[in-house]
């Protein structure tokens, strides 16, 4: 769900996170200007978009890697390409 989504959806849920988590979250939002859930929200969205990338890129290599094609590692790449200095 983008962000823009989730800020237009009424609050639905509760989530338990220990004492110390809480602390740094307000510690942060307090430095940012923010409400400890804003930066809750912030932080979730965006940890769960580097999460649902990484399950991407994963699943491709996967494929890639099924397809038979060549794969080239970096060193060999510039290698190739002159840039192995």
């Amino acid at each position: 769900m983008p962000a823009s989504t989730a800020k237009t959806l009424p609050p639905y849920g509760a989530i338990a996170l220990r004492k110390d988590i809480i602390a740094e979250i307000d510690r942060l939002a307090a430095k940012m200007g923010m409400t400890r859930d804003e930066l809750a929200e912030k932080a979730l969205l965006t940890a769960m978009e580097d999460i649902d990338d990484g399950l991407m890129a994963d699943e491709a290599m996967k494929e890639w890697e099924a397809s038979g094609k060549e794969t080239v590692s970096l060193e060999e790449v510039e290698k190739r390409l002159g840039l192995d200095r």
